[in-house]
């Protein structure tokens, strides 16, 4: 009985000691692997080491992109593995073993974990990596100078450059980088880390910035080119044209005030009058009947005064002006109506050919009638032409060679050859002006060349043509 009694004992003791050993043992494995149940990063880590499952968790991360937005807002990539950067979860996988080495017998469901890594890299490869970029570069070597550059097309003939304002510091830049790197933020706004900084100006540059300033209340000129019809504003690029240049193009300073130059004035004030100028010129005209005909501006056209201009706008040009100047320039011949289109809507259309007179106001045919012309026969032909009417007068007597004809209404356009009344004529029109036409003179019908007077003004273009 007490043998038995032993036996059993004996049992019972081997019984505790296996179950202790199994105990220390699984205790002892699973303080160095991940219990049942354990899912970190999307990885099944059961029974795995903290070094396989760094291992595994380093495999399946991909390398990070750095992207560096410079100041303009422009990306920059940088290849993080040549920093020799990579990531290491060594450290929080230790520390969560740690936690769950005391719940190992539980069978409790588990969720997954997420573990951030702690990122290495060679932070002087970096910084070399980071300085080394080509817009960082670009800034590190671009001027520190202010000056005066011209302008590219589209932009103001000039602007100023300037090298003090907004300069990268490479330094803080680096460090910037690094700091971001290390919060775990991978695309770095570079202005948000205080890496641009305003330089100190010196004389020079507080010079330039001085003229910059003249320079630009100049070519903003505010001066307006009144041509009638056309508005013409002196653009930046006019303006600039006007000035006194040194062999690389930029404008020359006298006791730091800007120099025009004469002859680059007048040679723009002589293309605006090859613009404008219509005298001794020939144009198409549309006639009422519907043709379009060529005539030559004999006695009437524009013809701007260079001279009075030129010595205007060396005046004008360096005077400030706190508001737009509105200018009408001068003429030598001035035309009833100013613009390109000098002729206007207001004119006496002679068709020679029909042989009829019209008179336009603001484009509304207010006469129509027949009249007679020159001789043709006798060659006293009236002569074509764009020519005005220069003078008005009552109760003329005509003479000529062998008569004297009293008219009531009397408007010479080109000569003696003018616009009267002919009572001596009971017929207008029609082909009479072949064999009984007049000296030269446009006869026409006296019912109706009072109200003519009346309308037509001195200085009207006459439009003559066959």
């Amino acid at each position: 009985m007490k043998k038995m009694l032993r036996i059993c004992l004996l049992t019972v003791l081997c019984m505790i000691f296996v179950t202790l050993g199994g105990f220390l043992a699984l205790t002892w494995y699973y303080g160095r692997t991940f219990v049942v149940n354990t899912w970190i990063n999307g990885i099944y880590c059961t029974g795995m080491t903290v070094e396989e499952v760094n291992s595994e968790l380093v495999r399946n991360m991909e390398m990070p992109e750095l992207t560096i937005i410079d100041g303009e807002g422009q990306s920059w990539p940088l290849d993080l593995s040549l920093a020799d950067y990579r990531v290491d979860y060594t450290d929080s996988l230790r520390t969560y073993l740690r936690r769950r080495q005391s719940s190992w017998l539980s069978q409790e469901e588990m969720t997954e974990q997420h573990l951030f890594p702690q990122a290495i890299w060679s932070h002087e490869k970096l910084r070399e990596l980071v300085a080394d970029m080509d817009w960082v570069r670009e800034e590190r070597e671009r001027s520190t100078a202010v000056e005066i550059r011209a302008g590219q097309e589209g932009e103001s003939p000039y602007i100023l450059y300037d090298g003090k304002s907004g300069r990268l510091d490479t330094e803080k830049l680096c460090e910037y980088v690094q700091q971001c790197l290390e919060r775990g933020i991978y695309q770095v706004q570079v202005r948000q880390g205080d890496c641009y900084e305003d330089l100190e100006d010196t004389a020079a540059d507080m010079l330039q910035r001085t003229r910059y300033g003249k320079l630009q209340s100049f070519l903003q000129g505010n001066l307006i080119y009144d041509m009638g019809a056309q508005q013409m504003e002196l653009t930046p690029e006019t303006m600039a044209s006007f000035l006194q240049k040194d062999s690389a193009g930029y404008p020359v300073w006298e006791r730091e005030e800007l120099l025009v130059s004469p002859g680059h004035i007048r040679e723009w004030v002589e293309q605006l009058a090859e613009q404008y100028d219509t005298v001794g010129t020939a144009r198409d005209f549309q006639t009422t009947e519907g043709r379009v005909v060529q005539v030559t501006y004999k006695t009437y056209g524009t013809q701007l005064d260079v001279e009075a201009e030129v010595q205007f706008l060396a005046e004008e040009l360096l005077r400030e002006r706190s508001r737009p100047v509105t200018h009408q320039p001068a003429y030598v011949q001035e035309g009833f109506c100013r613009g390109l289109d000098d002729i206007g809507d207001t004119y006496v259309e002679v068709d020679m050919g029909q042989q009829r007179m019209y008179y336009y106001r603001d484009g509304e045919c207010l006469i129509s009638v027949d009249v007679v012309t020159g001789n043709a026969r006798r060659g006293w032909n009236t002569p074509e032409g764009i020519n005005f009417v220069y003078a008005k007068q009552k109760n003329r007597v005509l003479r000529g060679e062998g008569y004297a004809s009293p008219v009531k209404y009397w408007m010479p356009v080109v000569g003696n050859v003018g616009i009267h009344d002919a009572d001596w004529r009971r017929d207008f029109g029609g082909e009479i002006y072949l064999t009984n036409g007049s000296h030269g003179c446009i006869n026409t019908p006296p019912e109706v060349m009072g109200e003519f007077y009346e309308l037509v003004e001195k200085g009207t273009p006459v439009i003559m043509f066959y």
